[in-house]
């Protein structure tokens, strides 16, 4: 069964002045670093207010919650991802395409997505925060499998191995050989074209 997100997300607005998306970047920045260091639970908006010479106003006047700050960061993360140099080439082979869902380049955002899901158990903005994005990531991947016989269940499987690499990550588990790896990735995935 489902589960049912009660809560919308409401994104926070673009910032009105470029000092604003100065800003609001170090925020995403100094905050995503303190998630990553030192986990989601035990980071206050104080802790990032300081980090960043500010106060908790005006990190509230960029955005209305830490969950809310949490889930922008994973956006932001996801996005350098999405657009740093050979992405889009490493996605047009099913093998290359395979690496990124264990690449340590995206191993920190795999991290705070772990501590993310934790803490949507009992934060309403990061569930639907979550939810949100997820959606978003799910229609982007079942573009990627246009032409496959079941490109959902392609999305979804590709969502859950992400998030399952990213649990054993977080637990200090060890990867397998990175060759042994990617060829049970691929194969599971071909079985779906």
């Amino acid at each position: 069964m489902a589960t049912q997100i009660s809560h919308r997300f409401v994104p926070p607005p673009a910032p009105k002045t470029p000092k604003a998306a100065r800003t609001r970047r170090r925020l995403l920045d100094i905050a995503g670093d303190l998630f990553i260091e030192r986990g989601y639970g035990a980071v206050s908006i104080r802790d990032i207010a300081d980090a960043a010479g500010l106060t908790n106003g005006a990190v509230y006047g960029h955005f209305r919650s830490k969950g809310q700050l949490l889930v922008e960061v994973i956006r932001w993360k996801l996005a350098e991802q999405d657009h740093a140099p050979g992405f889009d080439e490493a996605t047009q082979s099913m093998e290359t395409g395979a690496e990124l869902l264990y690449d340590a380049r995206g191993r920190e955002t795999r991290l705070l997505e772990v501590d993310a899901a934790a803490a949507a158990r009992h934060d309403s903005d990061v569930a639907a925060g979550l939810a949100e994005l997820y959606r978003e990531r799910h229609e982007r991947i079942v573009d990627a499998f246009e032409g496959t016989r079941d490109p959902n269940t392609g999305a979804y499987l590709v969502s859950a191995l992400t998030g399952g690499i990213g649990m054993r990550e977080a637990g200090g588990v060890p990867r397998p050989d990175d060759d042994h790896l990617n060829a049970a990735i691929v194969a599971v995935l071909q079985s779906l074209i």
